[in-house]
């Protein structure tokens, strides 16, 4: 088991992970370069319309704005249809999506009119025309017909404030709005949230609109969610939480019945403290809902899935969601995708799971819990839509950038487009070498490694372990830009998926009161036998990097170990006392994974927390952070830095302006660019 992989056998590894051999040699290819996501183009909204295939291609441009085109396939090629669209919909045979095309319209909105504009495409979808102008901020809109519908529009308690002040002058209380920003006002939990901002006194509220008339159907202070509404367009279904002010929100939410001709709403109570979500009809008797009965680990089990039949009061469970949960949880920063919907037939559901490593589409019998898997391994689905006999996916395959395909009722699977093949085709793309390992609860475990491009035999390389987030998320074997990178640069890459990832079920993923334990034992387990079976990798020049929890991680390794040269530690948490009060999940996640709070217990927390061993760190680390990642707000890396410099050990902290916790994932090109240069260099700097 212990024997060194040869050469000959990683080539035969190669061969089974590659998807098509390209035209190319791979000494004609180009490196993979620091830029290469502005490459890519992400697929995503996938619909289909009398047969028609219809999506939305988006890809970054460099200066930082974003495309967002909708196209559809004409004879096997794509065609574009019109710039500008985030989401669409059919009417009456035409396409309608909401977009605001004139100048003096935005100009409107920026001064904080409130209106919300649709275009749509008629036959031949030649030029878009108005559709609808509403005189109201819509945020999600559930269409009931044209001039009738229900949507969601935010609400600040403090803008309100503002306009009491002014005698409902909306263009005066925007300008005491703007004589406020010197200042900002909290009275409440969460005060901030990542990519929102500031959300102390704002909710979500629910209306009806109606030929003009809009009726707010929520409380002043409650939250409300967009709601579902039946087939026969009688009864529409929401969740709300509870007014509240002046303290956290309640636990969960609840559950609503809303009658259309009276507009009267009845709670429908089934458990206390549950989340309730995925709401769809099934029927005009019968919802299909998931359910999340568990507050203290509602961040680590997966949701149970459920029936609900309005009229006779039956709930019936379909699945518990013990082994699979819904959604792709694969990490990856060229993904697509967006919409990994349950679907029905007559015997059952159909979702997105992730299944260890991959993202197949399974389905739940009604009669038994049976689970049957459409969709072979190696396909990672990211959305489908039902077609023809089988499906439409935008998904991943191999070292490749998303595309769409069609899965037959086999579950063979073909693409239909290859808007991404010819650039990945271009570049020398390395494939991972799969690794199992054995836990200390003698679970199996896999790991990978990405081989540095070109490596020579009986020559050692520097490598550098990747630790994912979540902790709830999961590796696969899909491409990731910043590891093909580092394999072009001349680095080995080790990941893997230690105890607390998703895909192995609810019971795997409970790390609670474990945190720093057991999957940093999985994670020193997995480099431990990756130096035994990869006669590449180099031990004396080992680096640790991730983000998030991968942040905590790496703080919290370099406390323990000294076994890595270097480390760069990205939007992390190194003292559970502070994330547990300035997080914008603080409050919740850390009783999560703990069950506890800094006053009932803050020994055990401050045992966890990586900076209590800051003092024994001999690793030179690099940290990045965000100023506006209120997810792990800025406080964790500086004070892990701050220990860092107090005990002379070689350290750099490197803060991105105007940027949050998704830096790596959707921040600035020239952001995402400068980290990943500044990682790479640290680990030169160290490794080479």
């Amino acid at each position: 088991m212990n024997k060194k992989i040869s050469i000959s056998t990683l080539l035969v590894f190669v061969l089974l992970f590659t998807v098509r051999a390209s035209d190319k040699t791979e000494n004609e290819k180009k490196p993979v370069g620091i830029d290469f996501f502005l490459n890519v183009k992400n697929i995503s909204n996938v619909q289909v319309e009398n047969g028609n295939i219809f999506y939305i291609l988006s890809q970054i441009e460099r200066e930082g704005s974003s495309s967002r085109d909708l196209y559809q396939l004409i004879d096997g090629k794509p065609v574009r249809l019109s710039k500008g669209v985030s989401d669409y919909f059919f009417r009456d045979g035409e396409i309608v999506f909401r977009g605001t095309r004139e100048d003096k319209d935005r100009e409107k909105i920026r001064k904080g009119e409130q209106l919300t504009i649709f275009q749509k495409l008629s036959t031949g979808y030649q030029e878009a025309d108005e559709w609808l102008r509403l005189p109201i901020q819509a945020g999600q809109i559930e269409w009931i017909e044209k001039d009738r519908f229900f949507y969601t529009s935010s609400y600040d308690h403090h803008f309100e404030l503002l306009l009491r002040e002014s005698n409902g002058s909306r263009p005066e209380a925007l300008k005491k709005k703007e004589e406020n920003r010197n200042y900002r006002i909290f009275d409440e939990l969460p005060f901030w949230s990542n990519g929102r901002g500031d959300v102390s006194g704002r909710r979500t509220h629910l209306y009806y609109y109606n030929k003009g008339v809009s009726k707010l159907l929520s409380d002043t202070l409650e939250n409300a969610s967009s709601p579902e509404v039946s087939l026969d367009k009688k009864t529409a279904i929401y969740t709300k939480r509870n007014a509240y002010y002046g303290k956290a929100p309640e636990t969960g939410n609840h559950l609503l019945v809303l009658d259309l001709a009276t507009l009267e709403s009845k709670e429908i109570s089934l458990f206390d403290k549950a989340s309730y979500g995925g709401i769809q009809f099934i029927s005009n008797d019968e919802i299909f809902l998931t359910i999340n009965r568990s507050r203290e680990h509602d961040r680590i089990e997966n949701v149970g899935l459920y029936r609900y039949n309005l009229r006779t009061e039956k709930l019936t469970e379909i699945y518990d969601g013990s082994q699979y949960g819904i959604g792709n949880s694969i990490g990856s920063d060229v993904g697509g995708g967006s919409r990994a919907k349950v679907t029905f037939d007559k015997d059952g559901v159909r979702f997105v799971t992730t299944a260890v490593d991959y993202a197949p589409l399974i389905h739940i019998a009604y009669k038994d819990g049976k689970i049957t898997f459409l969709t072979p391994k190696g396909l990672n689905i990211q959305e489908y839509v039902p077609y023809k006999d089988g499906f439409l996916a935008v998904g991943l395959v191999g070292q490749q950038g998303s595309e769409i395909y069609y899965i037959d009722k086999k579950g063979d699977y073909s693409p239909l487009t290859a808007i991404n093949k010819p650039v990945f085709d271009e570049y020398k793309i390395v494939h991972p070498i799969e690794i199992t390992y054995v836990n200390e609860e003698n679970v199996t475990l896999r790991g990978y490694v990405l081989p540095p491009v070109d490596y020579e035999e009986g020559k050692k390389y520097p490598t550098i372990l990747d630790i994912h987030g979540g902790p709830k998320s999961t590796y696969g074997t899909v491409f990731f830009h910043e590891m093909q990178y580092w394999a072009n640069q001349g680095y080995a890459v080790l990941f893997t998926n230690p105890t607390g990832s998703d895909g192995r079920g609810s019971k795997f993923s409970d790390i609670r009161g474990r945190v720093g334990e057991i999957d940093y034992r999985d994670i020193l387990a997995f480099v431990d036998t990756a130096l035994a079976k990869i006669d590449f990798i180099d031990g004396d020049r080992l680096g640790v990097t991730g983000g998030s929890y991968g942040g905590l991680m790496t703080n919290w390794i370099i406390g323990q170990t000294n076994r890595f040269k270097a480390a760069v530690s990205q939007r992390s948490i190194s003292s559970w006392l502070t994330f547990s009060n300035t997080s914008d999940i603080g409050y919740t996640f850390s009783y999560n994974y703990w069950g506890t709070d800094i006053w009932k217990n803050h020994d055990l927390l401050w045992n966890h927390s990586p900076l209590k061993y800051a003092d024994k760190v001999k690793t030179p680390t690099l940290f990045i952070h965000s100023e506006e990642d209120y997810r792990c707000w800025l406080v964790e890396g500086l004070q892990m830095y701050y220990a860092l410099q107090y005990f002379e050990v070689p350290s750099r902290i490197l803060v991105f302006k105007n940027e949050n916790h998704e830096l790596s994932r959707s921040g600035k090109p020239v952001n995402r660019i400068k980290r990943l240069a500044e990682i790479t260099d640290w680990f030169d700097k160290y490794l080479k």
